[in-house]
Parts: C-alpha cells; sequence; structure tokens
C-alpha cells in the first residue's frame, strides 16, 4: 500500500492547480483506498479493510490531485434502487483544507446524481461537517444512532434534485411523459430511464450504468433496447403534442445494430430529422406511419443504432374508455403498445 499521508507534498505556496478525476487503475484504486483508511477509519483506530464496503464496486468514485499527481480529496456517490444516491466516504487532506476542495467534491458528485436521475441526494455527515453540508443546501434532519464502537455523532443531511430543471423547451411535457412510463411501465423505472433534454428538435435519455450492465460490464442489450423503444416513442409522443393531435402509437416493428459494446453512463439520442411520417393522414383521423432512428452512445462514444416503425392511430377503444370514465381529460394521452421481438404478444 502507498503511505499516501507521508508522501504528500503540499504547500499552500507551491500548489494552486488541482485536477479532479475518477481513479481507474489498480495504482489509483489502491492510493484512493489507502487515502480513505488514512484519513477516515486510522484515527478512529479501525483496521484496515473498514474503509471499504459492498458497495464500492456499483458505486461512482472522485479524487483529487495536485499537481504532482499526489492524492488530496476522496468522495463516493452510490445510489440505491429507490433513485437515492448516497455521499459517503469524502475527505480532504488537512494540509490543503480551507480551498474548496470539499466543495469541490460535494458538488461533483451532486452532479453525478443529478444526471443519473435520482430524486434525493442524502449524507451520513459527522457532527463537525454538518454546517459545511448545509450551506450546500442539504437539510439537517437529526442525529443518526451509530454504533458504539464510533465514537463522532452522525446526523442524516438531505437535499431534494429537480432532475428536470434544465430541460430547456417544454418541460412540463416532459414531466408528464416520464411520469407515464413509469406509472405504465414499471420497468422504466427500475431500470432509472431519464429524460435527460428536448429541445424541440432532440430529446435525450439516460439511464444509470449500475443495475444495467451484463456479466461483462457492458450495458446489457436488453436495457439498451428498452431504453431506445422508449426514447422514439417518446420523440413521437411529443411531436404529436407539439402538433395538437393525440392517439395511440404502436411499435409494430424494430431492430437494432451494434458496431461495439457499449460503456460507461448510456444515452439515448432520436432527432426530429430522422424521422420520417404523414401526419396529414392522423389529422384526419386515419392512420399514420411513422419511422424512427434512435443512436445509443457510451462515454460519448456511439455503439449503436435503434430503428423502429410505428402506426400512430387517432384513437384506441383503451383510451375512449379512460376518458368516459373520468371525463376530464380534454386529449387523450398516447397509449404505449409494444411489439416484443419474435413474440406475437402485445402490451399496452
Amino acid at each position: 500500500m502507498t503511505q499516501l499521508p507521508g508522501r504528500l507534498r503540499v504547500t499552500k505556496e507551491s500548489t494552486t492547480m488541482y485536477h479532479l478525476r475518477v481513479p481507474q487503475t489498480a495504482e489509483e484504486l489502491e492510493s484512493y483506498y489507502q487515502f480513505r483508511w488514512e484519513m477516515l477509519r486510522k484515527p478512529l483506530h479501525q483496521p484496515k479493510g473498514s474503509e471499504r464496503d459492498a458497495w464500492d464496486a456499483m458505486a461512482h468514485h472522485q479524487m483529487v490531485v495536485d499537481e504532482e499527481g499526489n492524492l488530496v480529496a476522496v468522495g463516493r456517490l452510490y445510489i440505491n434502487a429507490e433513485n437515492e444516491a448516497s455521499i459517503r466516504f469524502m475527505a480532504v487532506h488537512p494540509s490543503v483544507q480551507d480551498k474548496g476542495l470539499g466543495t469541490l467534491m460535494a458538488m461533483t458528485l451532486e452532479s453525478v446524481a443529478r444526471q443519473e436521475g435520482v430524486k434525493r441526494v442524502t449524507c451520513s455527515a459527522r457532527e463537525d461537517a454538518v454546517e459545511f453540508f448545509a450551506k450546500l443546501g442539504f437539510v439537517n434532519q437529526g442525529e443518526i444512532t451509530t454504533p458504539t464502537t464510533t465514537p463522532i455523532r452522525h446526523f442524516l443531511m438531505i437535499k431534494p434534485v429537480a432532475s428536470l430543471d434544465d430541460i430547456l423547451h417544454r418541460g412540463d411535457w416532459c414531466a408528464q411523459l416520464q411520469q407515464a412510463w413509469y406509472q405504465h411501465i414499471p420497468l422504466s423505472e427500475k431500470m432509472g430511464v431519464r429524460i435527460q433534454q428536448y429541445t424541440g428538435q432532440k430529446f435525450i435519455t439516460t439511464m444509470p450504468e449500475a443495475g444495467n450492465q451484463n456479466p461483462h460490464h457492458t450495458l446489457f442489450a436488453g436495457s439498451l433496447f428498452s431504453l431506445a423503444t422508449l426514447t422514439g416513442w417518446g420523440l413521437i409522443w411529443l411531436m404529436l403534442r407539439e402538433r395538437h393531435l393525440g392517439g395511440t402509437i404502436i411499435l409494430a416493428d424494430a431492430h437494432i445494430r451494434y458496431s461495439q459494446p457499449i460503456s460507461g453512463r448510456p444515452s439515448a439520442i432520436a432527432d426530429l430529422g430522422s424521422l420520417s411520417s404523414d401526419l396529414d393522414r392522423l389529422a384526419r383521423g386515419r392512420k399514420a406511419r411513422v419511422q424512427m432512428q434512435v443512436e445509443l452512445f457510451g462515454d460519448d462514444k456511439q455503439g449503436a443504432v435503434f430503428e423502429g416503425s410505428t402506426s400512430c392511430c387517432r384513437r384506441s377503444p383503451l383510451v375512449r374508455t379512460k376518458r368516459a370514465a373520468t371525463r376530464k381529460s380534454k386529449r387523450p394521452l398516447a397509449v404505449i403498445v409494444l411489439a416484443m421481438p419474435h413474440a406475437r404478444r402485445y402490451l399496452a
């Protein structure tokens, strides 16, 4: 193990530049965990290994190094199945405290949480860090009961995350669409599918890498197919709303071509320019066919292209029944109907 604190050569006068990065190599990870133990566990006389837990393998890790490559700050973000992110194991070396590195680390982890579409960020803050997190917008929920082996008091801090605030165009429609996905297709919420952006021209979605990986640590093909399907369907739904049309959108045929394995945080992009349709037929109450294309990326590298053909119908029995029961909706909400590959069953 690298003895980091003893080798740090950080002074107020000599160091002015710091670099934020994700630990990736075996050497970086070894230094990262060593730093966590030295800063957070060794002062409490806890053994080696106590600086790690079972969630590290699926978590997001960040570290800050100085110009000479010395590790000076670390932090971790873990996202659970309830769309909640937790900040843990955050520490800054005493020699570089009060330089804003703690704020940089916390804001970076919060940014990652926002990109993953979580509903809130929590942390178990030590008593002397409560004021620090409060300045960043976290609300103190009270003291946490900790084991008697830990002499330091901890407090639960929570910060809500409004993940659709940055939508450039029709954020209200995007919020309605995402809620409809979660309500009618529960798998989309379990996968963590989230609308990332809508400009009126492009529609972008994403989902967490964690929980959607295969045994090879790349993105699971089934998750990517589902993400692409929802993205293309979502853009068509938004396009119909832009044109004051409603109805049922049915995925009749689809296929996907992979050019390379996709790793990293995935995103799916659908562009109006890639759609081919005749919506005048729909406006006249007839069926209209829409051809769509969705590009799939991981770490900003394209790995697959999804192409699908949908049939848009002005009304459906399901929508009419729902409207007759409520009599409140002015426009029928388009219903998702997916034709699964190699199957004859349709899901509405």
